[in-house]
C-alpha cells in the first residue's frame, strides 16, 4: 500500500472514530461467561442449565455463550434472570428449536392483557414459544429460534411461537425467528430487533409491544397453494389509546411466497408504521385487513417504500397519512430508547 493508501485508511478510521464515539466507550463489559457445547466441551450441553445457573437479582452483564448446533429444548429466561446477553455462532448454525403448539386461541393473550385470568392462557400461546424471556435488560445474538410444529402439514395449523419477547429493554442483533402462525410474540416492553431474519404466515409478529425493526427481512412462507387466503404480517394491539406501543419497520424487506396484508388489527389502538422497506408483491394491494377492531384511534402507516408491493393506489382509504414530526417521533431511536441501548455489552 502506498503513502496515500495509509492517509486514506487512516482518515477513514478517524472519520469513523468521530462518527461513533460512544458506541466504542459505552458498551458495558461482561463480568463472566458461561459455555454451552452439545458435545460436551463446555459448561452445559443445553441452554436452559445454563439460564438456571445465573442467580435470581443478577445485576451484572452474563454472557451465555451457544457454540454451534441445534438444540432441541424449550428455553425460558424468567424475570428474576436479568442481565443476560445470548451469544450464538451465526443464525445459520446456532438454533434453538421446538414444535409445541397452542390448543386455544391468540385472544387468550389478549384476555390476560385486559386482565382476565391465565389459567387458560398458561396451557396455550404463552406456553408454545420455544424461547421465552421475561426478564428486563436482555441481548441476543447471532441465534435462531424456530418451531417447528407447522414445518410440513400446513392444512391444520395452529399456533407455534418460536419466541415470546416480554421484558422490557430487550435487543436482538442477527437473530433468526422462522415458525408459520404467531411466529414473534413481541409481547410487551420496549425491544430492538436490528439485521434479523422473521419468517412467517400468520399474524408472525404480534403483541402489544414498542419496538422498532432495523433493516430486518421479513418472509412469508404461506404455501403456494393457499394463495387465496392471504397472511398477516403484523398483529398488534395496544391496551389503550394513551398507552405506549407500536411496531415500527425502518428499512429491510418483504419477501417470499403467497399473498401478505401488512396486518391486521388486533384491538382498535394498533399501531404498526413501514418506513423505508422494500416490499415484493406479495403485499396484497389494499395492504391492510379491516376485517375487525378498526377505530379512529387505530394507527398503520407506510412511508417512502420501495418495490412492487408498496404501491398505494389502492391501499384501504383509512390508512393514516403522517405529518414528517409524526414520522420522526416513530423512527427516531428515542421512540423506544432513553440510553438504555448504550448500557448493553
Amino acid at each position: 500500500m502506498g503513502c496515500h493508501g495509509v492517509v486514506s485508511l487512516v482518515a477513514l478510521l478517524l472519520v469513523l472514530l468521530l462518527r461513533w464515539p460512544a458506541l466504542s466507550s459505552a458498551w458495558a463489559p461482561v463480568s463472566r461467561t458461561i459455555t454451552v457445547d452439545k458435545k460436551g466441551r463446555g459448561d452445559f450441553r443445553s441452554v436452559q442449565p445454563a439460564v438456571d445457573s445465573v442467580p435470581d437479582g443478577n445485576r451484572e452483564w452474563v454472557k451465555i455463550l451457544v457454540r454451534a448446533g441445534h438444540y432441541k429444548e424449550k428455553v425460558t429466561i424468567p424475570k428474576e434472570k436479568c442481565y443476560i446477553l445470548l451469544q450464538g455462532e451465526g443464525q445459520s448454525t446456532t438454533e434453538i428449536y421446538y414444535d409445541a403448539s397452542n390448543n386455544g386461541t391468540v385472544d387468550d393473550l389478549h384476555l390476560l392483557m385486559r386482565g382476565g385470568s391465565a389459567g387458560a392462557y398458561a396451557s396455550g400461546t404463552f406456553e408454545s414459544a420455544t424461547f421465552t424471556v421475561l426478564a428486563d435488560d436482555f441481548v441476543a445474538r447471532d441465534i435462531a429460534f424456530m418451531n417447528s410444529h407447522n414445518g410440513f402439514d400446513k392444512r391444520n395449523v395452529s399456533q407455534a411461537v418460536a419466541a415470546l419477547v416480554g421484558g422490557d429493554r430487550s435487543a436482538f442483533y442477527g437473530c433468526a425467528f422462522t415458525g408459520f402462525q404467531d411466529t414473534l410474540c413481541d409481547y410487551t416492553g420496549r425491544h430492538y430487533f436490528r439485521d434479523c431474519f422473521i419468517k412467517g404466515a400468520v399474524d408472525f409478529i404480534f403483541g402489544y409491544s414498542q419496538s422498532i425493526y432495523d433493516g430486518c427481512t421479513v418472509v412469508s412462507n404461506v404455501p403456494m397453494s393457499h394463495s387465496r387466503q392471504p397472511g398477516w404480517v403484523t398483529a398488534h394491539g395496544r391496551i389503550g389509546a394513551s398507552s405506549p406501543g407500536g411496531l415500527v419497520f425502518k428499512g429491510g424487506e418483504i419477501g417470499g411466497t403467497g399473498r401478505q396484508y401488512l396486518g391486521r388489527a388486533w384491538n382498535e389502538y394498533a399501531t404498526v408504521v413501514f418506513y423505508h422497506v422494500n416490499m415484493s408483491g406479495v403485499v396484497i394491494p389494499q395492504g391492510w385487513d379491516g376485517s375487525k377492531n378498526v377505530g379512529p384511534d387505530t394507527m398503520f402507516a407506510e412511508v417512502g417504500n420501495t418495490g412492487p408491493g408498496s404501491d398505494m393506489a389502492m391501499r384501504v382509504p383509512w390508512e393514516k397519512h403522517l405529518t414528517d414530526a409524526e414520522v420522526k417521533r416513530f423512527v427516531d431511536i428515542s421512540f423506544i430508547d432513553d440510553g438504555w441501548l448504550a448500557k448493553q455489552p
